[in-house]
């Protein structure tokens, strides 16, 4: 069997259409689908095959399945087969909400609260006082929410002690976490993820932290306890940032920069350590520019008569 997303249960393509519109060729209106496959790998009449751009044309000619296409491709896809929409991207991102729930093999504590709205994949762990209590929440295969945060405290013989870590993570609506990201728990009160957040595969967030609305957070990227991303901040990949420093709205963290002080509301910081992007771009190559001057930490040198 080929690989795809399989649905909660079949839906017909008519009832598909009205929910979301666009147009049906009659030759498919009546048939149903359960699972949703790339193009090239729709060996039934029941998958449903996205071809969203030209280069996907040849492989989707060999599907048996109908092909949901925007307007400017309807005319180059053999006619019978397709669902033509002009926001193909955004219907198969909404039909998302019809697979199943959760994995099998995923592991979800007793105590732990999973919306109806919220799909688990495969070999993920929702640790005990976590609530992914948002609606449309997708975990990726591997995650690992609500492990106990990294909190330790020394005994009189300066020996580490774990510190319990009771505030558990709350996952708002429309957040999506990639695979083998680890979210920790917080100490006292809940880590958080708001609301249409997006953080790709591979991604450390540690005790405590707060993410605010509408954040996307590349991969490889870690946040130590305490941070807080304002609404709208923008991560670059395996970018780090120290405990208890705060973000500001729309600001911009670029790819490996390292973060070891407050970002204003906005800003755009690159390097180790993250500095506004413009004085890392003089910092790199502080010849190159007369912009850059005695700010750039480079010797002034003299003229050539005094040389």
């Amino acid at each position: 069997m080929s690989a795809g997303f399989s649905l909660r249960r079949p839906l017909r393509l008519t009832e598909l259409s009205a929910r979301f519109g666009g147009t049906l060729d009659t030759e498919i209106a009546e048939r149903s689908v359960d699972r949703i496959v790339a193009p090239g790998l729709g060996l039934t009449t029941s998958d449903l095959v996205l071809v969203g751009s030209p280069r996907f044309l040849s492989e989707a000619s060999s599907s048996a399945g109908p092909i949901l296409c925007p307007p400017e491709l309807a005319a180059r896809i053999a006619a019978g087969s397709r669902w033509i929409h002009p926001h193909a991207d955004w219907v198969l991102a909404e039909l998302l909400d019809d697979l199943p729930p959760n994995d099998a093999n995923s592991e979800i504590a007793a105590d732990a609260v999973i919306s109806p709205g919220a799909v688990v994949l495969q070999g993920a762990r929702i640790g005990a006082g976590s609530e992914v209590g948002g609606q449309r929440v997708r975990v990726g295969a591997g995650a690992v929410i609500g492990r106990p945060g990294f909190g330790w405290v020394r005994s009189p013989e300066g020996r580490p002690r774990r510190m319990p870590q009771l505030g558990g993570v709350v996952i708002d609506d429309d957040v999506e976490i990639g695979a083998l990201c680890t979210i920790d728990a917080g100490t006292l009160s809940p880590t958080r993820v708001g609301a249409e957040s997006k953080l790709d595969a591979q991604i450390h967030v540690g005790h405590n932290v707060q993410i605010g609305r509408c954040c996307l957070i590349a991969a490889q990227s870690g946040f130590a306890g305490s941070v807080v991303l304002e609404d709208g901040v923008q991560v670059g990949g395996q970018v780090g940032v120290k405990d208890r420093v705060r973000v500001g709205a729309g600001a911009r963290l670029a790819a490996k920069s390292g973060v070891i002080a407050d970002v204003p509301p906005g800003a755009t910081v690159a390097g180790f350590p993250a500095v506004p992007k413009a004085r890392w771009r003089c910092r790199r190559a502080p010849r190159r520019s007369a912009r850059c001057g005695r700010s750039s930490g480079a010797p002034s040198r003299p003229p050539a008569s005094a040389r």
